[in-house]
């Protein structure tokens, strides 16, 4: 992994403490990464998930893009999940991909971390 991978990284680990991180290296220098329990909302059915999501060898000037959660979660209303998801496979199992591009990259401030509390608060706003 990139030395900037390996601090996005430590950094997500910090942000979230007390859930597992798991980190899968890749061959170009990036990472597929898993942060475990996360709450999602009380509207979901269950109300955690794990995210995954890729970062790639060219982070921090590549966006971390998208995120992936569990293909199980249902919300509690019945309603469908609407703009911003859809089904996908991700690393060879079922998922619901949540497409929130950071339209405005910026590199000094876009970290992994953060945007994944930013996919957080979308999905508990939903």
């Amino acid at each position: 992994m990139t030395p900037e991978v390996e601090q996005a990284i430590a950094e997500i680990q910090q942000a979230f403490p007390g859930h597992s991180v798991e980190v899968e290296a890749e061959a170009q220098g990036g990472a597929n990464v898993i942060v475990h329990k996360l709450l999602i909302g009380e509207q979901y059915v269950p109300s955690s998930s794990w995210v995954g999501f890729a970062i790639s060898f060219q982070y921090p000037y590549a966006d971390v893009y998208p995120h992936y959660i569990d293909s199980g979660l249902r919300r509690v209303d019945g309603l469908v999940q609407g703009d911003g998801f859809s089904s996908a496979n991700w690393r060879n199992q079922p998922a619901i991909q949540v497409s929130r591009r950071s339209n405005r990259l910026n590199p000094a401030i876009d970290t992994a971390a953060s945007k994944l509390t930013k996919v957080l608060t979308w999905l508990r706003s939903r």
